[in-house]
């Protein structure tokens, strides 16, 4: 009897040791991977007219409209340009993977119809790794209205490129900033323009709020000609759930890099357009969300 209720206490003993240390084991605390990629360093595909490093994940798709009014200085006999001069573009995109977008647009100024890829190259990261994200970007267009060409034009004529290089750093939870060069080619241009462009935008991003956010951006082109001047934008962005309204004041008229490049011709502070882009983000079943 005893030599039973010695093992019995011993038995019990181990149990309580046992439970103990199970429970000491899950309370020391285990240091979770922390080396993540950064999220947020801009909430829209776009900075304002030039596209960002931000891409869609797989499975979700975008659907944006971008609009553009008439010239402000134009004053009250146009409203401050709201009766004339509209841009729209009408575009869709979709998320094949978290790296890799496609999209498809189409433009109301010379009824332009484009057809753009974004991919995610690298990811800046939280410790180690990419100090920067890295992303392309190609847009290929086609000017699908009859009278904007003069004489026998093929459809190749009426076809115009772009490829973008875009690097963007998130300094803080406020301040991203995003360096992007850019080559336009068009096929067949008229008498005293250029075939080929070459431009580097200059753009970031200041949180103002919590769904508020200031946006700028500058593309200087190398190789203008004499009527072409550099893009400027400013725009205030809002933030509400799953879609990103901007607000903008722009001297240029396009929305697709090779237009920006080659179609900007108004002075910045003399030729401002208001204009707002809108994004709204639809997630599929299985997507991932919180980019």
């Amino acid at each position: 009897m005893k030599k039973s209720i010695s093992l019995l206490t011993l038995a019990l003993c181990f149990s309580i040791f046992g439970s103990y240390t199970a429970n000491a084991q899950q309370l020391i605390p285990h240091r979770a991977d922390v080396n993540q990629p950064v999220i947020a360093t801009f909430k829209a595909p776009t900075v304002v007219l030039l596209p960002s490093v931000k891409n869609l994940y797989a499975k979700t798709l975008n659907m944006s409209i971008y609009h553009t009014f008439g010239l402000v200085n134009t004053g009250v006999k146009q409203f401050w340009g709201l009766d004339g001069g509209t841009n729209i573009r009408l575009g869709l995109d979709y998320g094949i993977t978290n790296d890799l977008s496609v999209g498809l647009g189409r433009t109301s100024l010379n009824k332009n119809v484009d057809a753009r890829f974004k991919y995610s190259i690298l990811h800046q990261m939280t410790e180690n790794g990419s100090p920067v994200d890295l992303a392309v970007t190609g847009d290929l267009g086609v000017i699908t209205e009859p009278q904007a060409f003069q004489g026998s034009y093929t459809f190749g004529d009426k076809l115009g490129y772009s490829l973008m290089f875009m690097a963007a750093r998130k300094f803080s939870d406020n301040l991203s900033l995003q360096v992007s060069p850019v080559v336009g080619h068009f096929n067949k241009v008229f008498s005293g323009e250029k075939n080929t462009y070459f431009g580097v935008g200059f753009s970031g991003r200041y949180k103002l709020t919590g769904h508020t956010a200031l946006a700028i951006e500058y593309l200087p082109v190398f190789n203008k000609t004499n009527s072409m001047t550099n893009e400027l934008s400013v725009a205030v962005n809002i933030e509400t759930g799953g879609h990103v309204f901007q607000l903008f004041f722009s001297n240029s008229q396009s929305f697709d890099p090779q237009d920006i490049l080659r179609r900007t011709n108004n002075q910045a502070f003399k030729g401002f357009r208001f204009g707002f882009n809108i994004n709204r983000i639809f997630w599929f079943k299985g997507a991932k969300r919180g980019k």
